[in-house]
Order: C-alpha cells, then structure tokens, then sequence
C-alpha cells in the first residue's frame, strides 16, 4: 500500500488515505483491519500497531471523515457539521498516544485503537486552533488538504512526488505542443 505522507499533519495524511473523492472511483487505501496498522506504523505513531478489529476499522474511517469534513468546512468558511464537532470533541478529550522511555534511554511507542484515535482528532483541532494555513492541492483532481509551510506561502501542490510532478508534466507537454505549431498555423486567409 503506497501511503503518501505530505500534508504536514498527521491527521490531514489520515484524511489523505481516501484519495481522488471527486473521482467517480475513488481510492480507498483502508480496506481492513491490516491496512490501518500498516498506516499507523508507516505513520511512525506506533512501534507495532495492535490488532485492529472491524470496529476500530469503522470507528477510525468515521473520524477521518469527519476530519476531512471539518478541515474543508474551515477552507470553505463554512460551520463544521454538527455530528463531526461531537465526534471530533468525543475523542479529542480521551488520552491519546503516549511514548514509554525505557531503563535503557530508548522509548517504546504502543497505544489503543482509541489513543490513536484521539491523538490524530487532537491533532486536527490543535492544528485548527493556529493560525497555520491549510490549503488543498492545486490539482482539480487530488483531494488531499495540507499545510503551507513554504515561506512565501505559495506551496500549490500536496507533494511534488505526485500532484507536482505531474502538473509539472503537463505544462512541459502543453508548452511543446504549442511550440511545434509553425507561424503559418495561426494566420487565418480571408
């Protein structure tokens, strides 16, 4: 599973792992238990993530809508959706995810689905509370939200490895093909 983690927000990459929702075939990257351990070790918040059930499945896409609802809501200058300020409040004022510094200085991170869980709706209203600028991706096409941290804040794409790089593409091709056309093509005989 290619989990792509460019929003400079843990609960916005969460929010990332529905990819293309305008599409007519959106990408769902967690289909089952496994896949959203996956996503939280290659996250970095756990060590090993624990064995997810079918609930916790459930429970965790119900929050990444809702934050993903709720960070748009905020660029479209819009009220939250009531349910998603219960959801997200619900699980933001549970313990989230603590590291454990073991007798040999290194630390251990390990959590419930619920800690998780509370971590990454912590994460968005921390995040919703500053003054940081979260955009979505310049590509019509890409769903994804993320945060401007460039300095001019002028950053367009979610990551250059994806949306950039292809936008980039297209510009090169589109410059070429205009490039090619001679003078005579654009004269119009009368």
């Amino acid at each position: 599973m290619g989990f792509v983690f460019v929003s400079g927000r843990r609960s916005l990459d969460f929010a990332g792992t529905r990819k293309w929702r305008r599409s007519d075939a959106p990408e769902e990257q967690l289909l089952s238990p496994a896949d959203l351990s996956a996503w939280v070790e290659a996250a970095g918040l756990l060590d090993a993530a624990p064995a997810f059930g079918e609930s916790d499945l459930r429970a965790a896409i119900d929050l990444r809508e809702a934050v993903y609802r709720t960070a748009s809501a905020r660029l479209d200058d819009r009220r939250p959706e009531q349910g998603d300020v219960t959801l997200l409040n619900d699980h933001a004022r549970r313990p989230g995810l603590v590291p454990t510094l073991l007798p040999d200085g290194s630390t251990r991170r390990s959590g419930s689905a619920g800690e998780l869980l509370a971590t990454l709706a912590a994460d968005l209203l921390d995040l919703l509370a500053a003054p940081a600028r979260v955009k979505r991706c310049a590509n019509t096409e890409c769903t994804r939200l993320y945060v401007d941290t460039s300095r001019a804040e002028n950053r367009q794409w979610c990551g250059m490895s994806e949306c950039g790089n292809r936008a980039k593409v297209r510009a090169y091709r589109r410059r070429h093909r205009e490039g090619d056309r001679s003078p005579a093509d654009d004269r119009t005989t009368g």
